[in-house]
């Protein structure tokens, strides 16, 4: 049987991951607002369509 290693080297270290979090965040919180804006011109764009052939 292996004897579990007490110690295991991470490829990165925690700065890097830190780092690699944050910008996960703010393309996270990027890609949100992005699909809030989307949806709203998508809804205005409907809405005028409607309005448009019903007039």
């Amino acid at each position: 049987m292996n004897e579990p290693q007490p110690s295991q080297e991470l490829p990165y270290s925690e700065t890097e991951i830190e780092t690699m979090a944050t910008e996960d965040a703010s393309a996270g919180k990027f890609l949100t607002v992005l699909m809030v804006c989307t949806f709203s011109y998508t809804v205005i764009v409907g809405t005028y369509i409607i309005f448009w052939s019903l007039h």
